[in-house]
């Protein structure tokens, strides 16, 4: 059993939006936010601190939380956005714990909301959004070519192939089918020679093994001491969390010679990511290892992603995460069922909500109110690992419904 908890979600609210049914970030996070109050049987003025991911890339307005706040006239004692990139919204849970551990609030607010593809022109917005202006935007990188970069490592240091990667989308899109707000799920079910003849969007990488763009999502958490419980159902407890940030761009990874993470491994590299020292920490707080999670919520924005996570969160050796995948644990039916929703590559990415998807999907199978899929036994436990820019911060999240 894991350890004392140190916090307790108590609300959880979501919303959708699809280009039939139009909801801008505010809307989505206002719905998702009344929705989490409601759950969690309190006002809006009993919210003491509201804290959200970085300015959703659909309200690219700075100070978005104060913009939030105001837009809900719900003055708090504090509010801030946690930008590790998408990291950072699963750090707001940590950063929620510490206040009301140090007696600094009763309830925080933890939301996150966006819907890029609605809103914006996403493919003209994301070809530098993470690009080094400097070295590499003027030579066109875009996410996936730099995603590229660390996919032909991968393959070139431990024999990982296309075919292999073929196996991360089929059982990710397995589970998406069965999702009705999965961006994906219209295609049905795939095979490995739907996977590779799909087009290649930057070599290694072809379509099926990169996340799309989904429609818009928000999602809203209530936290609280675990002595706050109550007598209340459905109750998610924190028993461990950690996060690492590295670097900006990938360039600079490459720069990196030194680090106090042993977790990254012999420096340079592309093939260790901050999920390493994100899982160290939760681990160590917990008490809880790998052999002890019954679920995984993880963020694999592209194919080569869901080993590599897999590998630095300890549940494979580096280079043997793929045969998680290839022997069906991840599935459905398997015994280590990931990314029930479908994941980032066929659930989507509405922007940066994307982190904040994982919790909700979390938090929906812990509660056994999954809006698609489900193991036949409910988890206990589950990891979410968060992830942001080009390998750049990682956190991870141990939740669990036993206190």
């Amino acid at each position: 059993m894991p350890a004392t908890p140190v916090a307790a979600i108590i609300g959880m609210g979501d919303a959708y939006a699809s280009r039939d049914n139009r909801k801008d970030p505010m809307q989505l996070a206002v719905q998702a936010t009344y929705g989490a109050l409601a759950d969690a049987g309190i006002r809006k003025n009993q919210i003491d601190a509201v804290f959200t991911g970085r300015s959703p890339w659909a309200d690219k307005r700075s100070q978005w939380s104060n913009i939030f706040i105001s837009h809900m006239h719900m003055p708090v004692t504090i509010d801030s956005e946690i930008t590790m990139h998408g990291a950072g919204l699963t750090s707001s849970i940590a950063i929620a714990s510490q206040m009301i551990a140090a007696g600094q609030a009763e309830y925080v607010l933890c939301l996150q909301s966006d819907a890029t593809e609605l809103f914006v022109d996403a493919v003209a917005m994301g070809a530098e959004a993470d690009s080094d202006p400097q070295v590499e935007v003027p030579y066109g990188a875009t996410i996936p070519s730099l995603y590229a970069q660390a996919a032909c490592r991968y393959f070139h240091e431990f024999g990982i192939t296309e075919a292999d990667l073929a196996d991360v989308a089929i059982a990710n899109q397995r589970w998406g089918v069965r999702h009705p707000h999965a961006a994906k799920a219209r295609f049905g079910e795939i095979d490995r020679e739907k996977v590779l003849s799909s087009p290649y969007v930057a070599t290694p990488l072809r379509r099926w093994m990169c996340s799309t763009w989904g429609g818009g999502t928000g999602g809203a958490l209530v936290v609280t001491s675990p002595d706050n419980v109550g007598d209340r159902d459905g109750v998610v407890y924190v028993h461990g969390y950690g996060s690492a940030s590295t670097h900006e761009y990938l360039t600079d990874r490459m720069n990196l010679r030194h680090s106090r993470f042993p977790g990254l491994g012999a420096l340079p590299n592309l093939t260790h990511t901050a999920t390493a020292e994100a899982a160290r920490q939760a681990y160590g707080m917990s008490g809880l290892g790998p052999s002890d999670i019954d679920m995984l919520q993880l963020s694999v924005n592209f194919a080569h992603m869901g080993p590599i996570v897999l590998e630095d969160l300890g549940f494979a050796k580096k280079g043997h995460g793929i045969d998680i995948y290839r022997e069906g644990r991840t599935a459905i039916g398997g015994d280590l069922p990931t990314d029930t929703n479908g994941g980032w590559l066929s659930f989507g990415q509405p922007g940066i909500s994307c982190n904040m998807d994982s919790l909700v999907e979390a938090i929906r199978q812990l509660r056994g109110t999954a809006l698609g899929a489900a193991p036949a036994t409910r988890p206990e436990t589950v990891l979410v690992q968060g992830a942001g820019g080009m390998l750049a911060a990682g956190s991870v999240m141990l939740l669990s419904s036993a206190a």
